[in-house]
């Protein structure tokens, strides 16, 4: 085992331990009818079924919570029918499931059915961190980043980024539809812009360094196009959603890069940043960035 190799194992195994101590939400965790915390600061709680609970970031929200904010505290997130909340303490909020949900009903259909995308109208929006966050990360054999596995892209043209190799310069990157034939390109630096992908169509790809006799290459990596549907439903659900709420949902659905883009803008505003910095700290987990998602946690942790 090399050095280099040791210390990602590190990284990774601390920043699954870190992330322990408040875990974001999941798919998995969320179902019909359930809300989500995505920022919390002070004493709130929820009351449910006679009881209390501590909120925090990632926190699933139920009908019929009452959620309590003390003076001085503060929650944003999503009540169970979808709609975005930010509430400063002394509040209190009751969650009740009556009513038409809309469009894309609540905020685990968005997760589950994978519409909550940046796009449309949210495009505009500057995104004034884009020229100085760096997606490079030198490894011995280069690794696919964007898409992050199983990810979606917007319809037209995907951005595909990979890690460097040391004293590289230009990488063989090879495309497939998940049933069609494999295409090659050589390509100086360490991304490249696909746009003759399908609309709902699943891809794999990966990256090689462009020398004779080079043995080590990365696996295959799979992402999906969203279709021309999806775009128009999301334009409707995302429009009016701030960085913070779009970024959750981003992650939710697999735009990886796009979540990271907003949460960065929330973190250099410095209203939610932790929050923000939290759930960044799992995107960069997922796309594979292990080390910079340890560096968040630590600065959160203020070690």
């Amino acid at each position: 085992m090399t050095k280099r190799t040791s210390f990602v194992q590190m990284i990774a195994a601390l920043f699954v331990i870190a992330l322990s101590l408040t875990p974001p939400v999941s798919a998995q965790q969320v179902e019909d009818g359930k809300g989500l915390v995505i920022s919390s600061a002070g004493d709130v709680a929820v009351h449910r079924a006679g009881g209390e609970e501590r909120v925090s970031e990632g926190f699933v929200l139920q009908d019929g919570d009452t959620i309590v904010i003390k003076p001085g505290a503060r929650c944003v997130g999503f009540t169970p029918m979808g709609e975005p909340f930010s509430l400063d303490g002394p509040a209190q909020l009751v969650l009740t499931g009556t009513g038409d949900r809309g469009l894309v009903g609540n905020v685990a259909s968005w997760i589950r059915t994978q519409l909550a995308q940046w796009i449309g109208e949210s495009r505009r929006q500057p995104l004034t961190t884009r020229a100085v966050r760096q997606w490079d990360v030198a490894v011995d054999v280069p690794a696919p980043l964007v898409p992050a596995p199983n990810a979606k892209v917007r319809p037209g043209r995907a951005s595909l980024m990979w890690s460097t190799v040391p004293g590289i310069d230009s990488y063989i990157v090879a495309i497939a539809p998940a049933l069609g034939e494999e295409s090659t390109r050589i390509v100086r630096g360490n991304s490249v812009v696909i746009d003759d992908l399908l609309p709902g169509e699943e891809y794999v790809w990966k990256v090689r360094p462009s020398m004779d006799g080079w043995m080590g290459e990365a696996g295959w990596r799979a992402f999906r196009v969203l279709t021309a549907e999806e775009e128009k439903q999301v334009d409707v659900a995302i429009e009016r959603l701030d960085d913070l709420e779009a970024g959750v949902l981003l992650l939710s659905t697999g735009l990886h890069e796009e979540a990271v883009y907003r949460f960065d803008a929330v973190v250099s505003s410095g209203v939610d940043a932790a929050a923000a910095q939290l759930w960044r700290a799992q995107a960069l987990a997922e796309i594979g960035l292990y080390q910079q998602a340890y560096e968040d946690l630590i600065q959160l942790r203020g070690e």
